[in-house]
């Protein structure tokens, strides 16, 4: 992190660290691991804000893609991590209270919100919405050891 002072004003740059290319093999990249200097880096997603909060944050099963609900207005934003940027957002109709994700990837999501509605999602947009009643919300997913 680089710190520049202009008139009385401190500046901090925390993106002024070495950023790897793309085209870097994967031994470059465990020699790099070592390094003091690549290890201290700070690295920022790219838009990762909301107007007011963000209670629910998931990452993918494949660990390449952060899904995260925000609060008002109700939105959904999907981060690729290996371009540090944001993927796809979307808005809802009320806010999220649990993330399931049903495949390896950000292509299927499914959204519980506060007003009792299950939302499916697919990589262009809302796949189908369904009501529930009042009562406990437990998701099964098949194929996945971590979950009972």
């Amino acid at each position: 992190m680089n710190l520049l002072t202009t008139n009385g004003v401190k500046i901090y740059n925390v993106s002024a660290g070495k950023s790897l290319p793309e085209w870097l093999s994967e031994k470059k990249r465990d020699e790099l691991r070592k390094n003091k200097e690549f290890r201290s880096r700070v690295e920022l997603i790219q838009d990762f804000s909301f107007e007011s909060s963000s209670q629910r944050v998931k990452l993918t099963p494949d660990g390449q893609y952060l899904i995260a609900a925000g609060i008002y207005k109700p939105q959904i934003k999907i981060f690729e991590l290996s371009q540090l940027s944001n993927k796809v957002t979307r808005h809802i109709d009320s806010h999220v209270v649990q993330i399931e994700i049903l495949s390896q990837d950000y292509s299927k999501p499914v959204f519980l919100r506060a007003d009792r509605y299950v939302e499916f999602h697919a990589k262009n947009g809302c796949y189908f919405t369904i009501e529930f009643g009042r009562g406990t919300f437990h998701a099964t997913v098949p194929n996945r050891p971590d979950r009972h």
